[in-house]
């Protein structure tokens, strides 16, 4: 990968349909980025299997945080992102809490299937710069009836952080770390790009375009902010 400058890592979510890193590798098309599909889950369309098998979790997780960490050791210069969805977000999120300190450069989460309270310190402890989680209140099918009957990908039973956000710390110096975390909430702005709320919106390719692709192209999150403001209007 001595050609490239960065790489991507793309976590789907359970089932493994494969559409979210098929949009993101279409969009990264001519971009100097090397583009690492993870694939954890144990079959295609096997949503229940992969929310359920907690072995199979944690033994994906031990092996994308070893793939990332000899990544870095390989090309130190390199910026390393992780885009991940849905369920896939608890398998990038553990896989970062086995990483060291600042390892990683930027993490997008999608959608994520994991409880509002799921503990973010040790992952956020190997990002170098921030992860940004897009969430909507409109995604009530996986993300609240799903999640609540059969669990998140964590195995709490009831409503997912890409509903309605992760719970912040009271502990001033775990909030410190917390300030890494930015969550953008879905808005009717963003049906102009086919992302209407639910589960798979923030997958659609004039969303990816417009809000993924800029955060891997190193755009801070104001920029985005400003982006939906000016969207509004």
């Amino acid at each position: 990968m001595a050609e490239h400058e960065a790489v991507v890592y793309i976590i789907d979510g359970a089932g493994g349909s494969g559409f979210t890193p098929v949009i993101i590798r279409r969009v990264l098309t001519g971009l100097p980025y090397a583009v690492q599909h993870f694939r954890w889950g144990t079959g295609y369309m096997r949503i229940l299997s992969d929310l359920t098998n907690r072995e199979n979790m944690r033994n994906k997780s031990n092996e994308l945080s070893a793939s990332i960490a000899e990544y870095r050791q390989s090309n130190p210069n390199h910026r390393i992102y992780i885009v991940a969805k849905s369920a896939g977000t608890a398998v990038a999120l553990n896989a970062l809490a086995k990483l060291p300190e600042e390892t990683v450069n930027r993490v997008i989460l999608m959608s994520p299937a994991v409880s509002p309270t799921f503990p973010l310190v040790d992952a956020l402890r190997a990002v170098r710069g921030d992860v940004i989680s897009f969430c909507s209140a409109r995604d009530v099918l996986f993300l609240h009836l799903g999640t609540s009957l059969f669990g998140t990908a964590d195995g709490i039973k009831g409503v997912s952080a890409g509903l309605r956000g992760f719970s912040r710390p009271t502990d001033e110096s775990l909030a410190l770390q917390y300030a890494k975390l930015h969550e953008i909430h879905w808005e009717p702005s963003m049906m102009k790009l086919m992302h209407f709320g639910d589960h798979s919106g923030n997958s659609m390719p004039l969303f990816v375009q417009r809000y993924i692709l800029p955060l891997l192209e190193d755009k801070d999150v104001s920029e985005i902010r400003a982006g939906l403001a000016q969207n509004r209007t």
